[in-house]
């Protein structure tokens, strides 16, 4: 028995020994932050002066009462400084009730005293700074800056600066914000893939120089150009850091393609019949993007010869040359409402120069050609005059400007032209046969989508003429109406007089890869010439063409319907 007593009060004062250590233990621990879990049972901000508590704690993404552990701490410093109104925020805690007090302490940034940009030259110091919209006098905010620098960013990309970058922002104590702006300045520029091409032939058709601030706009306008003078395939710009800070290389990646060639061919045309083509030609003769062309045509109802030389910067004074000299006949074909043939020869050479800015040009044309017509049948004898063989002599004075985004295959822009031309009078020649011509002409490109893929095209085009008292315009320098180049539809040359006016409208889109549709319409008249038709009226016809692009350039196939007839019409690109 007393064992059985000892044994009870062993086990007896084990079981209580153990029960006195976990109490000890349950009552000891304090809770810290870093001895793993705690209960939050207050909070509290400290250094705060204008950012309200309220506002602050809104951000911790726990409560009163939550366990937490030291990442919650440190994700809750996080989103407090994530609401950018502070350089600094950390956190202690103590001891309240049954769990700690968690205490921020955050330092402010100070207030905003001002904003100074260094580093922008093509947007103004006003501008930028009515972007960025950051209200001095009010504590400063990250975030806010943040948000206003991208704006700055933004609004340059929109101007066309595209490699414009804000290279620092930095906050003073005083309060005085510091921004600078590297706009992108070409370092240099490198000409790359020409081995035909002379690089200075290259570099002159480029408006952005070394120095020049890079602009997206500018440079898509000299791919254009480079692309115009067709001896490049394909045309790539990139750009990429500079040795300088802020600064950048801009490469011209060109492609450049075949440009001589011997090209034979063969073809229908409702007004000429079968024809035959030769022709040899170099669009890059030496690598200065000069061309020379011999051309030989022949066939039932025609034969033309021409040789032609043109440089489209001569001298490497930004004045183009031209000169051609040709001799062609035609046979039965509608001159002055007479079946007739006819037999020209003669050449013209053309400077042109730009005048006031780089989009407008005057050209003087000088030239001198011999006619001679055999006509089928009894002329009239009223109509006798009008039809006289001869030499005659002619200047003529353009004045164009032209600010489409290119000339091949326009989407944008607008060419406007006029011009005066005097054959014989004081240049020479026959005293009866004298005559002034005026045409003017306008062109406009409207892009109907954002890809500039869908574009409507549409021409204006009139002349007079002026003719001396007692004098005489032949029959042949009169203007004509119907065809490929006026009304399409009607029978070419089917209208002629001493005046003329053409409208030609049309709706280019995108069809089957690699080519471009067209739906058109065409109105106009010659009048003023033989008494059938001596007023005005209109003529139309409607139709539809597609542009197909050949390694010999664009080629144009038109259809069009008027008056009970369709005609078909082939050509190299789009008629205007």
């Amino acid at each position: 028995m007393p064992w059985r007593y000892f044994i009870n009060f062993i086990n007896s004062f084990f079981v209580l020994f153990l029960l006195i250590s976990l109490s000890s233990v349950s009552f000891a621990a304090e809770p810290t932050p870093t001895s793993g879990y705690m209960k939050v049972t207050a909070f509290a901000v400290e250094g705060n002066k204008h950012v309200a508590t309220e506002d602050i704690l809104s951000a911790v993404p726990f409560r009163i009462g939550s366990i937490i552990t030291p990442n919650d701490v440190q994700e809750s410093l996080k989103s407090i400084y994530a609401l950018g109104y502070f350089s600094d925020v950390k956190a202690k805690t103590k001891p309240f009730e049954d769990g700690v007090e968690l205490i921020f302490e955050v330092t402010e940034n100070p207030i905003l005293e001002g904003i100074l940009i260094q580093g922008n030259s093509v947007i103004p110091t006003d501008k930028i700074l009515s972007i960025m919209n950051l209200p001095t006098g009010k504590i400063f905010n990250y975030n806010e800056m943040d948000k206003a620098l991208k704006r700055v960013e933004d609004y340059y990309a929109s101007q066309g600066y595209t490699a414009a970058r804000i290279m620092d922002a930095s906050l003073s104590p005083s309060g005085h914000l510091l921004v600078t702006i590297a706009e992108g300045k070409i370092q240099a520029i490198k000409i790359l893939g020409n081995h035909k091409t002379v690089e200075h032939v290259i570099r002159r058709e480029l408006t952005v120089k070394p120095g020049d601030i890079f602009n997206y706009n500018k440079v898509k306008a000299d791919i254009n150009r480079l692309y115009d003078m067709n001896i490049f395939s394909d045309v790539g710009v990139m750009f990429e850091p500079g040795t300088k800070p802020g600064e950048i290389f801009l490469d011209i990646d060109v492609k450049e393609k075949k440009t001589g060639s011997v090209t034979f061919g063969a073809g229908y045309s409702t007004a000429y019949s079968a024809i035959g083509m030769i022709s040899l030609s170099d669009n890059n003769m030496f690598g200065r993007a000069q061309t020379m062309s011999i051309g030989l045509q022949f066939g039932a109802k025609q034969s033309y010869y021409s040789i032609s030389f043109y440089d489209p910067n001569f001298n490497d004074h930004n004045m183009s040359f031209a000169v051609n000299l040709y001799n062609y006949r035609t046979y039965g074909l509608l001159i002055g409402g007479y079946t007739t043939d006819e037999k020209t020869a003669g050449f013209n050479m053309s400077l042109g120069f730009p005048i006031f800015d780089k989009y407008t040009r005057q050209t003087i044309t000088p030239g001198y050609e011999r006619v001679h017509l055999s006509t089928t049948g009894t002329v009239n004898p009223s109509d006798q005059y009008d039809r006289p063989n001869g030499s005659y002599r002619s200047l003529t004075y353009t004045l164009s400007r032209d600010t489409r985004d290119q000339t091949r295959d326009p989407r944008q822009g607008y060419f406007a032209s006029a011009s005066i031309s005097q054959t014989n009078g004081f240049l020479g020649g026959s005293s009866l046969y004298s005559f002034e011509k005026v045409i003017a002409e306008f062109r406009d490109y409207i892009p109907l989508d954002k890809s500039k893929e869908h574009v409507f095209a549409g021409r204006l085009i009139g002349g007079t003429s002026i003719i001396p008292s007692g004098k005489i315009m032949p029959v042949y320098y009169q203007y004509y109406v119907g065809g490929q180049g006026t009304v399409r539809g009607i029978t070419d040359n089917k209208y002629y007089g001493r005046y003329f006016a053409v409208g030609n409208f049309e709706y280019r889109f995108p069809f089957i890869r690699g080519t471009r549709g067209a739906v058109f319409t065409d109105i106009g008249d010659a009048w003023g010439g033989n008494s059938a038709w001596p007023d005005f009226k209109l003529h139309a016809g409607v139709g539809v063409g597609i542009m197909l692009n050949t390694p010999f350039g664009p080629v144009r196939i038109d259809g069009a319907y008027s008056s009970n007839h369709f005609k078909g019409y082939f050509g190299m690109g789009n008629p205007f």
